[in-house]
């Protein structure tokens, strides 16, 4: 990630798309595979149904979480995306399948819930910048603010403006 493309995530933080922020990615992508998981397995192509399902138990609230911003659900994601690559891989060997598709999905999705945590530890350890010329943003909501506003015009709350 380059220092601009971690400084424009860090400031827009409550801006961005959620096809825009990391976090939001993880999310999309980490969800749209649920879900195919769960259509492949009531076809019968796919583990079994049950399995999938209580997947999305476990990873629905953590996505949710992850999207939300909190630091303890992306190490979760991360974590729980590369032990069950792990054990993908290990009944792959096991069973004499292919390793190659947990390897690929891994690195597909790892990188962008790293690139959310790393956004999130730094946005975290208070290296955003809510300032700009033309006026402020929101401290509460993210929203930007007019020029010599003294309160945000979505939420109330009271802006700093230089």
């Amino acid at each position: 990630m380059s220092p601009e493309e971690r400084k424009e995530q860090i400031e827009s933080y409550n801006t961005l798309k959620i096809t825009q922020s990391y976090r939001g990615v993880s999310v999309l992508i980490v969800g749209a595979l649920l879900l195919f998981s769960l259509a492949m397995a009531f076809f019968g192509v796919y583990s079994t149904p049950e399995d999938v399902i209580l997947s999305m138990f476990i990873y629905v609230p953590i996505l949710f979480f992850v999207y939300k911003g909190h630091r303890w659900a992306i190490i979760s994601l991360l974590i729980l995306w590369t032990v069950e690559k792990v054990y993908a891989l290990y009944l792959s060997a096991e069973s004499g399948g292919g390793i190659i598709a947990p390897i690929i999905w891994w690195l597909i999705v790892s990188p962008y819930i790293f690139k959310a945590l790393i956004v999130e530890n730094e946005r975290r350890a208070g290296n955003v910048q809510h300032v700009v010329v033309e006026g402020a943003y929101c401290p509460k909501c993210g929203t930007r603010q007019e020029k010599d506003a003294k309160f945000c015009i979505k939420c109330g709350t009271e802006v700093d403006n230089p």
